[in-house]
């Protein structure tokens, strides 16, 4: 039975990595190098990325012939020298110019006249303790734009302690991705009355456009992996 718990955890993972996978940016270098990375932000004229293993890299914008974003991109926010602040899909970055697909149309801007860019919404903390048993309204802490675990637990809470490392390591590696933490203290607290909360741990994952996708009760690392990947592949 463990054996094949083990490799039903294994097989879960995989599909949460490659999910995580197909969703990325194409760069291709001046070098003739293929790099697959979401691209971050840029700024000083240079791409900030994340690779799939979580790590950052920088990559100056002379170094870098094209990039193809994946269409499952959010709006991205560009800030130019000639035109003001500007908001729209980038397709791609290619012969030193962004292609935004705007209301309007498409446009390119070059690069040389935009200060910066942000690709990926920003979403604040990347884990955050937002109550200690006092009533709070959880649709105003989502990270929109990013997907959002919220992790109702106690100090107390032996299997809390579980699932606490997949949780913490899905938002340190994933940049989209955000933790808000909610504290119930004991069962009789006002945010445990208000969310009527019967079971702990509790994990709510919330999509980019703050839509519940689903909840685990009890500590099931291998579920949450499962709704963060479903969340994350959702069309935005």
């Amino acid at each position: 039975m463990n054996r094949l718990r083990n490799s039903w955890s294994v097989f879960g993972s995989f599909i949460f990595a490659a999910t995580l996978v197909c969703r990325a940016d194409t760069i291709q270098l001046s070098s003739g190098q293929e790099i697959k990375a979401t691209v971050i932000k840029y700024g000083n004229h240079a791409f900030e990325v994340r690779t799939d293993d979580g790590k950052n890299a920088s990559y100056p914008a002379n170094s870098v012939k094209r990039i193809q974003f994946d269409p499952g991109e959010s709006p991205s926010k560009l800030m130019t020298r000639t035109n003001g602040a500007q908001e729209g899909k980038v397709a791609a970055f290619e012969n030193g110019g962004f292609v935004v697909v705007q209301p309007s149309g498409t446009r390119t801007f070059p690069a040389i006249f935009v200060e910066q860019a942000e690709f990926v919404a920003d979403r604040g903390q990347s884990i955050e303790v937002i109550s200690h048993g006092q009533q709070i309204d959880i649709s105003k802490r989502l990270a929109l734009g990013n997907v959002t675990i919220v992790d109702f637990y106690a100090d107390w809470c032996g299997p809390c302690k579980a699932v606490e490392p997949t949780i913490q390591q899905l938002a340190q590696s994933d940049p989209e991705i955000a933790v808000r933490k909610i504290d119930i203290v004991n069962w009789a607290s006002p945010v445990a009355r208000q969310y009527h909360v019967s079971t702990i741990p509790r994990v709510e994952i919330y999509g980019r456009k703050g839509e519940l996708v689903g909840t685990v009760k009890g500590a099931d690392p291998a579920q949450v992996r499962q709704y963060v990947a479903q969340a994350k592949s959702a069309a935005r």
